[in-house]
């Protein structure tokens, strides 16, 4: 077993040691800034999805450079694509992971249409510029500066983009995992969105890998009644069954819990922070015992989220005219559960808030947690690579309260992160699921080096 100097000193020799061509960065970056503009033009919402156009965008761009690619749809319409760049064989393939879906975009409030893939002032703005269009775009040129640097990796590069993320990936990652996993059979790692490089304190660039993710646990209630005339109510209607569990919901605050993977995030969160701060998130979990502590520290929309699971009321369908009162009133709930919690044992936890019998509860979407280990090779390249070009700065493992297509990939046996090699702002990072979501195109140029760079630091197995 070499040390970790002694392998980074390998990795750096072997690389010395390849015919390895200058790659021009600026035009890789303009490249995928091409690529992502593309991809914005095709309206991937879902539902309904449609991600074939793009799923074929990418598969030409492979096969132009000589990489041969394959599209597939798991239903009409519901694209994914696939490639293979071929290693030496010394280690496991690692896959690089993105989605072609993207969550509904209401132009009002954009200050360009969502659809439209501008770019301005540096920047490319649209639906899915950096969830997660962006992402397949450093992705894909990613694997074509290799291809076309024509010096092979230790390891294959497997390049997925799928369909129907955003609403669980069920038609993409799950349909690959479950029909086709042959295409990623044998994978040591994947490599996906999930967090990214941070300036903490506006300035200071904090390299986060998510490690692990909340579960979602999506539900819809369904109240019903008897429909009539809006003038002559009734003591109780659908609407007003409806309203007084989404009220009762509204009140509950779920106790705090701290999972192991938390505690040990914001452990390494705290050193980066001033002595006074440093001592209550040092040890965040017994820290939070103190009343005032969890006051402020649960003022923090992503704090909080990531130490109580979180019910937020997202949909909302009842009547279509004023004066009928509907028979039927439901509500779709976001719910986010801490890892290690169990979906069957929350459910019954929100039938009892709920407390009315006669409201159905269906869930929509559940899962069961997962998470990868903090001291692999893929962790200690992305530290090597930003010990170059970062000097100091810190990768932390994290826990994110979103989700990705992760599991289904970790179910197979596959080490799997979170990580997207852009410098984000917090306003950059809102826009995600937002208005004027966009991507610099200093990221888009900088992501694809970075990728490259992370990519050739993997060791081969003969380095470990």
């Amino acid at each position: 077993m070499l040390t970790r100097r002694a392998r980074a000193l390998a990795i750096s020799l072997a690389l010395m040691a390849q015919p390895v061509a200058a790659e021009d960065w600026t035009q890789l970056g303009a490249e995928a800034a091409e690529v992502l503009t593309e991809l914005i033009h095709i309206d991937t919402q879902n539902p309904p999805g449609g991600e074939i156009a793009a799923a074929e965008v990418l598969a030409r761009r492979l096969r132009a450079d000589g990489i041969a690619a394959e599209v597939f749809e798991s239903a009409p319409g519901r694209g994914n694509v696939h490639a293979r760049l071929k290693g030496g064989g010394a280690a496991r393939p690692i896959v690089l992971l993105s989605h072609l879906d993207v969550v509904p975009a209401d132009p009002r409030g954009w200050r360009v249409a969502p659809f439209a893939g501008v770019r301005e002032d540096g920047y490319v703005y649209g639906r899915g510029a950096l969830d997660a269009k962006g992402v397949a775009a450093i992705q894909l040129l990613a694997v074509l500066a290799l291809q076309r640097n024509g010096a092979p990796l230790a390891r294959d590069v497997i390049l997925l983009a799928t369909a129907d993320e955003e609403t669980g990936g069920r038609a993409g990652a799950g349909w690959i995992a479950e029909h086709r996993p042959e295409l990623v059979a044998g994978a040591e790692y994947l490599l996906t969105e999930g967090d990214h490089i941070h300036l903490r304190g506006g300035s200071r660039p904090v390299i986060q890998v998510a490690v692990a993710e909340k579960t979602p646990c999506w539900v819809r209630l369904t109240a019903h009644g008897e429909s009539g005339h809006g003038s002559t109510p009734p003591a109780e209607t659908a609407v007003t069954r409806l309203l007084g569990a989404l009220d009762r919901l509204d009140r509950y605050r779920a106790p705090v819990r701290v999972s192991e993977p938390v505690e040990r995030y914001f452990a390494a969160l705290a050193a980066l922070e001033p002595q006074g701060p440093r001592g209550k998130l040092a040890h965040v979990g017994s820290s939070l015992r103190d009343p005032s502590f969890l006051a402020e520290f649960t003022k923090n929309p992503l704090q909080n989220a990531l130490v109580r699971n979180t019910i937020t009321p997202t949909v909302l369908r009842a009547g279509i005219k004023t004066n009928v009162i509907p028979g039927e009133a439901a509500a779709e709930l976001d719910c986010r559960l801490l890892p290690g919690e169990k979906p069957a044992d929350f459910l019954v936890v929100l039938r009892r808030l709920v407390a009315d019998d006669t409201i159905e509860l269906e869930t929509l979407l559940s899962f069961p947690a997962s998470s990868s280990s903090t001291n692999s090779d893929l962790m200690t390249a992305v530290r090597d690579v930003v010990a170059t070009e970062f000097g100091g700065a810190a990768v932390v493992p994290s826990v994110i309260p979103g989700f990705t297509d992760s599991h289904y990939f970790r179910e197979l046996g596959i080490a799997s992160y979170g990580f997207v090699p852009f410098i984000l702002a917090d306003d950059e990072a809102k826009t995600v699921h937002g208005t004027n979501e966009r991507v610099s195109e200093e990221n888009l140029r900088d992501g694809v080096r970075r990728l490259v760079g992370l990519l050739r630091a993997l060791p081969s197995s003969a380095a470990r």
